[in-house]
Order: C-alpha cells, then structure tokens, then sequence
C-alpha cells in the first residue's frame, strides 16, 4: 500500500484531471448515462468524484461509511458546479490531511463498510475516485472528444484498481 503522502498527492492530480476532463465535456451532455449504470449520468458521476473525499474526512467509529453515495444535490447542474465543488472538496482534503496526525494511518475504524485501517480507507477511497475519473475519460471518448492531457496508466501503479473501466 502507497504511503498516506503518497496516497493524497495521487488523490489531488486526480481531482484536478478530473477538473480537466469535466471543462471540456459538452455541458449538453451532461445527463449523458454511464454505461452499466443507466441510473448514474455525468452529473451524478462527475460529482459522486469529489464527494467519495468528502466521505472519507468524515469516517468516524460506527458510522456509515458512505462512500460518496449520497444523492447529488438539486442545487448542482452544470459542471461548473461541480468543478467548483471539486474546487472546495481539494483545498478541504489537503488542510484535513495537513492536520492529520500520522498515528491516525494506523486506526481502526468500524463502520457499516467494516472494520479497517484509516490508511486503508484512504487508500480506497483514491483509488475509487481513480477508477472514477478513467471512466469520464471514457465518457468523454464515446462523446467523440479527447481528453485533455490524461493522467497515464502508470500513473495509476500502486492503487488496486479494477481491471476493466466499468467494473
């Protein structure tokens, strides 16, 4: 498993390629549906990124763990607003972490998802948003535009992502 540092330099290159990717999707197509996932558009994909971060900063003993699985809120809809969103989640994420004692990587934290290690629920929870953003390159491939200066393959070493895109 990737050092906690590591980890959350991972997670910011992350959010601001997905950043990227979201500036130049046609905001028409912004309820363009995720394939094996008819219910998830790109609204709903785009924002689910960011809030799998704010997820994770609020993991506490005997809480839900959700993941990022709250509903989108009404009040995001355009990916302005989520790239805003993301905007906040980012600057969050890197004061929490900055306040985050190194003992704390080591913790157990029981939750609904289960029982384990902070360091592993952070380690989830980058590579979630990973596999995540790979998918909008997708999408943005099946809208018939390139995304701008995707994050690379290698990039992704050291996270256990899924083999395939839509897994």
């Amino acid at each position: 498993m990737l050092a906690p540092g590591e980890l959350v330099e991972k997670y910011d290159a992350i959010f601001a390629a997905t950043q990227r990717y979201l500036r130049v999707f046609p905001p028409e197509r912004i309820r363009m549906t995720v394939p094996r996932r008819e219910k998830r558009d790109m609204r709903e994909l785009g924002y689910h990124i960011f809030q799998i971060a704010d997820d994770l900063m609020s993991v506490r003993e005997g809480e839900r763990y959700r993941q990022g699985n709250a509903p989108t809120p009404d009040s995001v809809q355009t990916f302005d607003q989520i790239i805003a969103y993301g905007d906040g989640v980012r600057m969050r994420f890197r004061d929490w972490f900055a306040q985050q004692p190194p003992e704390l990587w080591r913790e157990i934290r029981t939750t609904s998802y289960g029982a384990f290690p902070m360091h592993l629920y952070l380690e989830r929870a980058t590579w979630h948003s990973g596999q995540h953003s790979r998918q909008v390159v997708e999408m943005l491939r099946l809208a018939g535009i390139a995304a701008p200066d995707p994050l690379p393959q290698s990039f992704f070493a050291g996270l256990p992502l899924p083999a395939g895109i839509w897994e």
